[in-house]
């Protein structure tokens, strides 16, 4: 007997978005145990819809996500039958028991049966708004339940196989039953998800030495190998902090892998036989496990490729095999002739290629918007298409060519939205998540009315944002739950940024905490002698953070994976910019006794040298260059100073000062200095290139790869300009 129970709690306080307990019975047994404080007003219409689908016969696949539980139901037709799959996401990814059958008239009836309840109940206790959306929710598909049923519209595909053999010993294979199975008619809303058409059947392995196959797992190998993931995560960790012993076992496998990660051996069980196997070796292979498998389902069925459980599974993986690459020898240190040629980094732009010697450089205006909202309190991003626009309740996307609007995302209590596109807005009563230029959400859920952004990083799978700038939250990227979330105690200001598989939260009650970013437990909390004023800075497994109180100032190193302090240095500056890493020196710039000064300091707090800056009065910013800085100050003056302290150029003031110091911008080897006339300046020799007059009330200032100069001013005018022609000598 298949039956569907409602909690009847919500009745007591009906509110607009009732929370309580919902319960799929067979025979008495409860297939969602767990699942007691789910969004009614979500889950049951998605249940009703989904199930309506399958009973119609226009699909064979249906999810239903039960976001606080951390629950998925999947629900799969198989003749005059529907299997249903429940799968937990939390740790440890697994299948909460073996698939179940249930005849798909008696699955229509039970739901039909309790959606027609929910709807008498919410009609007739429920608030007003809530009892119109539930009907308009549950109209169609309780219709549809109410008709005959129909079998699927496609005939089932042949069943298929893929076995992958692990490529080396100790080393990982799965197989894989049915991928690429098709799910039914597109466009079916709210009922085909994607985690349903990945949990298909199969096993993975692992190989040892002499036992080919040392322990299995089966069910769905996409649970299996996403559990291994996260702990190929946690076993690189282990690695890089040097810890002496790991333990690998996803969920139902026995023995356990123990490794000695320090003698380079690892045994099955406590009482097993050791065998030679290094911690990275076996990291390396669980990450090559992942992106085996994503590719499988990409190659088994194509829509399956920008699937956002398999993009993250191989983001992941990806990025655990970058961090586990050595350090690679220079040429010199090989006994090679040639030069070591700098790399360049991810975003940078190769310099124009002229004749000769540039010497001027002409910009047309491209387009320009007026009356963007809040700019004075808004950020300007560079997107892959072009210019994104921040501010606390909107976040727009303009075409680099004509200013077309390619998205926009505007909510009562806050948008965060990043340059990828990634975007997350609240109202009242929602949050939702957006991503790209598509004009709905990709996910929703109920909200508890904090306001969110501007603010929005992209780590690991994770959104983060913070809430009035203080309380930290964390979503999923793929599905929008809410992770974790943090609010530091005797606090008004946070500051948040990411290192490695850490969150980084300073505040300025003096206490900086770190993260762990999968579970947002606090591994450590660090007590600074003065409160916090700037995000901190990450330089190598380290990072920099500027302390202050009054006129007081210090900068601070310390260990991002233990939170252990290195050196506080005092700089006797006032007005201080940020810390600016460089190679492997620190440089600072402030005011001392009104006469601007640039601080530089080695990997140990010990002062290296101090240049005047001749500048004019601060605050001041900085901006890095291959083996030099360029410090740029509010009235448009700008100075480049080498590593070794020598000062290279110097520019003067360029008109009224700015709001603020803003920092230079390097594009295709032209350096943009901000001012009241922004000046287009070589940054080897210092000459003056260009100038475009913005005003002085230019707040943000960006250049692409192509040389196109995007400003934004406080009075909400987002100007583009191109490079149209450049004058070059030719010796």
């Amino acid at each position: 007997m298949t039956r569907i129970r409602i909690g009847q709690r919500w009745k007591r306080e009906p509110a607009a978005s009732p929370l309580d307990s919902i319960a799929l019975e067979l025979d008495g047994v409860d297939l969602l145990s767990g699942a007691v404080e789910e969004s009614l007003a979500e889950v049951v219409p998605s249940l009703v819809r989904s199930v309506a689908a399958i009973y119609g016969g226009r699909r064979r696949l249906a999810q239903v996500s039960l976001p606080e539980a951390h629950l998925e139901l999947v629900l799969r037709r198989v003749g005059p039958e529907v299997e249903l799959l429940v799968a937990s996401l939390a740790r440890p990814a697994r299948l909460l028991r073996p698939p179940v059958r249930v005849d798909v008239e008696e699955l229509a009836e039970a739901v039909r049966e309790g959606g027609e309840r929910f709807l008498a109940d919410v009609t007739r206790v429920g608030p007003r708004g809530l009892s119109s959306s539930v009907a308009q929710a549950l109209g169609e598909p309780l219709k549809a339940l109410r008709r005959p049923g129909r079998p699927p519209e496609e005939t089932p595909g042949p069943a298929s196989l893929k076995r992958v053999e692990p490529p080396e010993v100790p080393g990982f294979g799965f197989e894989l039953r049915d991928a690429g199975a098709a799910s039914g008619r597109a466009g079916e809303r709210g009922t085909a998800g994607t985690l349903a058409p990945l949990l298909a059947a199969g096993e993975v392995w692992l190989s040892l030495p002499g036992r080919p196959e040392a322990w299995r797992v089966p069910g769905p190998p996409f649970l299996s190998v996403l559990e291994l993931s996260r702990q190929a995560v946690e076993l690189a960790r282990a690695v890089e902090l040097g810890e002496e012993r790991f333990e690998l076992a996803p969920a139902g496998a026995r023995p356990a892998l123990v490794l000695d990660l320090k003698a380079g051996k690892a045994k099955p069980g406590r009482t097993g036989t050791p065998f030679p196997l290094e911690g990275k070796t076996l990291a390396g292979a669980l990450f090559h496990l992942g992106e085996a498998l994503a590719a499988a389902f990409a190659e088994a069925d194509r829509a399956q490729v920008g699937n956002p459980y398999l993009v993250e599974l191989a983001e992941r993986c990806r990025e655990g095999l970058s961090h586990l690459r050595g350090a690679v020898q220079p040429p010199e240190a090989e006994g090679a002739a040639r030069e070591r040629k700098a790399r360049a980094g991810r975003g940078t732009s190769k310099p124009l290629k002229v004749p000769g010697r540039l010497r001027r450089l002409r910009f047309d205006k491209l387009w320009e918007k007026r009356g963007l909202a809040d700019a004075e309190e808004a950020r300007l991003l560079l997107g892959r298409h072009g210019p994104v626009y921040c501010a606390p309740q909107l976040a727009s996307a303009f075409s680099r060519k004509d200013g077309a609007l390619l998205w926009k995302r505007a909510a009562a209590l806050g948008v965060a939205a990043s340059a990828d596109g990634h975007a997350v807005a609240a109202d009242m009563t929602r949050v939702y998540g957006f991503t790209g230029r598509g004009a709905g959400a990709r996910w929703l859920h109920d909200h508890d009315g904090i306001p969110l952004g501007p603010l929005l990083l992209r780590k690991d799978g994770l959104l983060l944002t913070l809430s009035e700038d203080r309380t930290v939250v964390a979503f999923a990227e793929a599905t929008g739950r809410e992770v974790w979330r943090l609010a530091p105690p005797r606090t008004q200001r946070s500051w948040l940024s990411t290192q490695g598989h850490r969150a980084l939260v300073g505040t300025d009650s003096g206490y900086l905490y770190g993260l762990d970013l999968g579970d947002g437990q606090v591994r450590y909390r660090m007590r600074a002698p003065m409160p916090f004023h700037c995000a901190p800075v990450p330089w190598g497994r380290r990072f920099l953070a500027m302390l202050g109180r009054g006129s007081h100032w210090a900068v601070l190193l310390a260990d991002a994976h233990t939170g252990e302090s290195v050196w506080t240095h005092e700089p006797d500056l006032t007005h201080p910019s940020l810390p600016l890493p460089v190679g492997n020196r620190v440089f600072l710039a402030g005011e001392r006794e009104r006469e601007g000064t640039l601080l530089c300091l080695d990997s140990k707090g010990r002062r290296v040298w101090e240049r005047p800056l001749n500048l004019g009065p601060g605050p001041y910013a900085l901006a890095p260059l291959p083996r030099a800085v360029v410090v740029t100050s509010a009235s448009g003056a700008a100075a480049r100073v080498s590593a070794s302290g020598t000062v290279d150029w110097r520019v003067g003031a360029a008109g009224e000062p700015l709001i603020g110091a803003l920092p230079a911008r390097t594009a295709r080897g032209v350096t943009l200095v901000p001012g009241e006339r922004v000046r287009a300046v070589d940054p080897r020799g210092g000459q003056v290139l260009a100038e475009v007059r913005v005003g002085v009330g230019l707040v943000a200032l960006q250049a692409d790869v192509r040389l196109n100069l995007y400003f934004l001013d406080d009075a909400g005018t987002l100007s583009a300009y191109r490079l149209a022609s450049h004058f070059t000598v030719v010796e």
